[in-house]
C-alpha cells in the first residue's frame, strides 16, 4: 500500500510540474504577412530574449493576418505583435491592452506606399482611375490597404469603384513584382518594403511613388503616418505577467541580437491608436463596420 501511495504521490507531483510548466509558457503571436519562415527568422530571437528576461519559456507563433483575432480569442496566444489595425480590432473586440509600440530606425510610425512602374504615366492619385491596382488583405491590412484607401477617398477616389481591377495579392512582395512586370499598373504596399526588397535585388529607380510625401519618415511613402506595429496583451493576463513582459520589451536595446535580427531599435510606450480608430470608423471598416 505504501508503495502504491508513493507512486501516486510521484505521479501527482510530476503531473503538477508539467501542468504548471505548460501554464506558464508565454505564447507570442506574430502577424506574418511575408510568410511563417520569414516571420520566425525575424522574430525568433525576440522569443529567446523574452524567455531569458521573464524567466519563462516564450514561444513565437507566426500567424496569417486573418488568424490573429481567433488566436487570441481562443487562448492560443497571450500577446500579439501586429499592425495597428489589428491592434485596434483586438482592443475593441477582446479588450486587449496595447502594451508597446515597435520602434525602428525610421521611427515609431509608418505609412502606406502607392507604387507604379516608372514611365507608365501614373504619378498622382487621380491617375489611378480606370487602372489595374493590387493590394493586400482587403479591410485588414494597415499599410497595404487601409492607409491607401483613406488617402484616396480623401481625394474623392474609391478604389472599389474607380479602378478597372482591384485585386488582392497573396503577399506584398507579389505586389511589387507584379507592378515591376507591368501586370498591374499600381500597387499598395507598406513603407519600408521597397527598401528591404532593394537589398534583395529590386531597384527603387524602377518605380514611381504616387503622391510621394516628404516628412519625418525616411522611407518612401504616399499616405499620412500611423503608429508602428503594436504588441497587445490579452485581457485575461495578470497585471504581473504584463508588467514583466512590458518591462523586458522596453529594456530591449538596438545592439541586442533580438533587435538586430528583427531590424528594429526596440519598443516604446504604446502610441495612441485613436487616430487610426477614427480612420477605420470613417471607412466603415472592421471592427466598426455595420
Amino acid at each position: 500500500m505504501k508503495h502504491l501511495i508513493s507512486k501516486i504521490t510521484i505521479f501527482i507531483v510530476l503531473f503538477s510540474f508539467f501542468t504548471i510548466a505548460n501554464a506558464t509558457q508565454i505564447n507570442v503571436g506574430v502577424m506574418a504577412p511575408r510568410g511563417a519562415l520569414k516571420a520566425m527568422k525575424r522574430w525568433g530571437e525576440l522569443g529567446k530574449y523574452l524567455g531569458v528576461e521573464v524567466g519563462t519559456e516564450v514561444k513565437i507563433i507566426p500567424l496569417k493576418p486573418d488568424q490573429t483575432v481567433d488566436a487570441m480569442s481562443n487562448g492560443k496566444v497571450d500577446y500579439m505583435l501586429s499592425n495597428p489595425v489589428l491592434a485596434v480590432t483586438l482592443q475593441h473586440k477582446l479588450g486587449a491592452e496595447p502594451l508597446v509600440t515597435m520602434n525602428k530606425k525610421s521611427g515609431n510610425q509608418f505609412a502606406g506606399v502607392i507604387i507604379a512602374k516608372k514611365g507608365n504615366g501614373i504619378s498622382k492619385g487621380t491617375d489611378l482611375k480606370g487602372k489595374k491596382v493590387m493590394g493586400f488583405k482587403f479591410k485588414r491590412s494597415a499599410a497595404s490597404y487601409v492607409f491607401q484607401v483613406k488617402h484616396l477617398k480623401d481625394q474623392g477616389i474609391d478604389p472599389h469603384t474607380d479602378f478597372s481591377v482591384f485585386k488582392q495579392a497573396k503577399t506584398q512582395d507579389d505586389i511589387v513584382l507584379a507592378v515591376r512586370a507591368g501586370v498591374f499598373d499600381a500597387g499598395f504596399i507598406k513603407s519600408g518594403l521597397l527598401e528591404s526588397m532593394a537589398k534583395e535585388g529590386i531597384s527603387l529607380s524602377e518605380f514611381t511613388i504616387v503622391d510621394q510625401k516628404k516628412d519625418s519618415l525616411s522611407h518612401v511613402h504616399s499616405t499620412s503616418l500611423y503608429p508602428e506595429w503594436t504588441i497587445t496583451a490579452a485581457k485575461t493576463l495578470s497585471a504581473e505577467n504584463k508588467a514583466k513582459v512590458k518591462s523586458a520589451l522596453l529594456k530591449l536595446t538596438a545592439s541586442s541580437a533580438a533587435s538586430k535580427k528583427a531590424k528594429i531599435v526596440g519598443f516604446v510606450e504604446p502610441l495612441s491608436l485613436a487616430g487610426l480608430r477614427d480612420t477605420l470608423k470613417s471607412l466603415n471598416l472592421p471592427p466598426f463596420n455595420k
